[in-house]
């Protein structure tokens, strides 16, 4: 008797549906939206990413014609031409350059901006060198991830809240100033 009363209920629950689209979309809504914020926010990242690498290459330009050095630029002015042509998309209050020569593209060194502890740590300097020198500029921004719940993925600095953008270029300076014996 029991067996068949709860068959009945079991067979009245599975035959009303009044609800039921209310209850399925209730379901998927949130992992919904976080695919969708995932997607936004990961867009977003890549045209930062863009945007931060062709204003790196367009600015190293000044260092690698001479430009900046003849100018004696620092790297605070230097920034600022980076700036100049990011900030349609980026903040320059987060963003560090670091510029170095080296005597040989072997010798050119990435140190790892990032400690273990996931902090940002490079000690920015400015060193755009002189003609026909080796030169690496090297850019980072820190981009905040404001996706719920799906945002650590995309982290990687921080505790889980922000994710590190880099772009960098190595290069030799074309010959100017001593090089051409002026």
């Amino acid at each position: 008797m029991l067996r068949l009363s709860l068959k009945r209920l079991f067979d009245r629950f599975r035959k009303n549906t009044s609800g039921s689209t209310a209850i399925e979309f209730a379901m998927i809504v949130g992992p919904f939206f976080a695919l969708i914020f995932a997607v936004v926010e990961s867009t977003m990242i890549f045209f930062a990413s863009v945007t931060l690498e062709n204003g790196l290459l367009e600015t190293s330009r000044l260092i690698r014609t001479g430009q900046a050095q003849q100018a004696a630029m620092t790297g605070a002015q230097f920034k600022d031409e980076l700036c100049d042509r990011i900030d349609m998309m980026l903040d320059c209050d987060s963003l560090t350059v670091e510029v170095q020569t080296f005597d040989e593209f072997g010798s050119v060194a990435f140190a790892n901006p990032i400690n273990e502890d996931g902090e940002f740590t490079i000690d920015p300097a400015f060193d755009a060198g002189g003609g026909g020198d080796i030169v690496l500029v090297r850019t980072f921004y820190s981009w905040n991830v404001f996706t719920p719940g799906v945002g650590f993925v995309m982290a990687n600095m921080n505790g889980g809240t922000q994710r590190l953008l880099s772009a960098s270029t190595a290069f030799r300076n074309e010959p100017f100033g001593s090089a051409l014996g002026n």
